[in-house]
């Protein structure tokens, strides 16, 4: 090829058109004229029903031709009730007005608005609905036990206050105003009543959620409600714990010198080596509750707010070990006959749920304990002990049924120093190492407690008979 060509301009290039799109087919139309004024329209899943188009505010529709526009799907009655429309437009009346059957009074599909509910003016007003449809919670579902009695207590508190006070006039100022009133005048005790005032307004809260979801209030006047305990006088369980398998025997030893508070001194005990809730170990004794596994190593328990869904079990270390031995043995040396629970009460029945918290406080205030010592300590010491051998917070939530993750431990027991978490805690034993169990000498006297001497208005009694004696 020359030079010549190769110095000549190239031709430009003409860009080609896209090639044309092939028209898809055209779907046949939904609705089809039938006959003047008559459309029948096909569903996807073949089904046939018959319309009119008129105009509605300007806007061509489509309208069934069934009595009270319901669905109609033969041509014949479609045909009839298109002709009585028309007959009732030409007549100068409502073509759609519902038809009235015979022997019915009102029409049908005719569906009268709802009446508005009369709204509540008061405080009051709202706080005896809560009361009247049993106190439900946040699900619709009403209370029951424990936590309907203390709603209820709290109904009875709150009408003190706000049962003339008016829904529109509740708030913040109102809330400060309500606290003010009972900590001049419902305070027990000598408590500050800043928890208490909280809790209070609490159930109001819930009160005032369950009117508005009932139509009876148009809003939750203190759902901005402020809060009145500070933090720094909450007291946790930890602060009530004992601080070693020592202080723990040491302290439950008290309970073993006395018949009637023996079976308190196991509960104590179970407690801290499982972290179970009161509640929870009085549950022991019923269905599987208490028992061990075939192999021994974990205990079936039961747990509130429906944990045990996430661990339904609790180890069977050393020291809950050496425990239910100990309670088996207390058991049949004293009930041969057997017990329905496995914390028999003196009197018939089980302990209730107190018994050990009111024994606790006593042994405070007479001096033998050095601290306060709370049943609810119990589940901190078994936090302790399960950190002090490295144990991750993680894990410890899961062996309490916990599902945060760990967040609620530390939130609630504090941190520990770092040397702890890389296994270099103190180790703590479930058992004392300085001092005896607490159930030794029960255990040397046959697991028989006798009464200790004691005086009643400056009258002897008998330790073994309870009798009086003669001076």
């Amino acid at each position: 090829m020359s030079e010549l060509a190769l110095l000549e301009p190239k031709a430009a290039e003409v860009p080609q058109p896209p090639p044309k799109a092939q028209k898809a087919e055209r779907t046949p139309p939904r609705y089809e004229q039938v006959e003047t004024g008559i459309y029948r329209y096909k569903a996807a899943d073949g089904s046939v029903t018959y319309h009119e188009r008129p105009t509605i505010d300007g806007t061509r529709t489509y309208r069934s031709l069934g009595v009270n526009f319901a669905p109609q799907s033969s041509l014949k009655n479609a045909r009839d009730e298109f002709h009585r429309r028309r007959s009732e437009i030409a007549a100068g009346r409502n073509s759609y007005a519902p038809i009235v059957p015979e022997g019915k009074s009102k029409p049908e599909g005719d569906t009268e608005p709802k009446k508005k509910k009369e709204q509540f003016k008061t405080v009051g007003q709202v706080i005896a609905l809560y009361r009247k449809d049993g106190c439900p919670d946040k699900w619709k579902q009403k209370r029951t036990g424990d936590n309907l009695h203390d709603e209820l207590s709290n109904c009875d508190r709150l009408m003190e206050f706000w049962e003339n006070i008016l829904v529109e006039d509740s708030g913040p100022a109102e809330c400060d105003n309500f606290h003010t009133w009972y900590t001049e005048h419902g305070c027990r005790n000598g408590a500050k009543g800043n928890r208490m005032a909280d809790r209070l307004l609490s159930t109001l809260n819930t009160a005032c959620r369950w009117c508005c979801r009932s139509g009876y209030i148009k809003y939750n006047p203190i759902a901005d409600r402020p809060k009145y305990q500070p933090s720094s006088e909450v007291k946790h369980c930890r602060e009530f714990q004992p601080q070693s398998g020592d202080e723990l025997h040491a302290s439950a030893s008290y309970l073993f010198n006395h018949p009637r508070s023996v079976v308190l001194g196991f509960q104590m005990l179970e407690e801290a080596c499982t972290g179970l809730r009161t509640k929870e170990i009085l549950k022991w004794g019923t269905d599987i509750f208490g028992t061990t596994t075939d192999d021994g190593e974990n205990v079936h328990v039961w747990r509130e707010k429906n944990q045990h869904h996430n661990n339904p079990y609790v180890e069977n270390n050393e020291g809950l070990k050496a425990v239910l031995k100990a309670h088996k043995a207390w058991l049949a040396a004293n009930y041969p006959g057997g017990t329905e629970t496995l914390y028999p009460s003196y009197d018939g029945g089980s302990i209730s749920k107190g018994a050990l918290g009111r024994a606790l406080r006593r042994l405070f205030k007479s001096g033998k304990f050095k601290r306060k010592l709370r049943s609810h300590g119990m589940r901190a010491f078994f936090v302790l002990v399960h950190r002090s051998w490295g144990v991750a917070d993680e894990e410890i939530a899961f062996k309490l049924g916990h599902s945060s993750n760990g967040a609620c431990i530390r939130t609630t027991y504090g941190g520990v120093p770092d040397n702890w978490r890389n296994g270099g805690g103190p180790k703590m034993s479930w058992l004392p190492t300085k001092v005896p169990l607490a159930w030794a000498q029960l255990e040397a006297n046959g697991w028989k407690a006798n009464f200790p001497p004691s005086t009643i208005k400056g009258k002897k009694r008998d330790p073994k008979t309870r009798k009086v004696l003669a001076e």
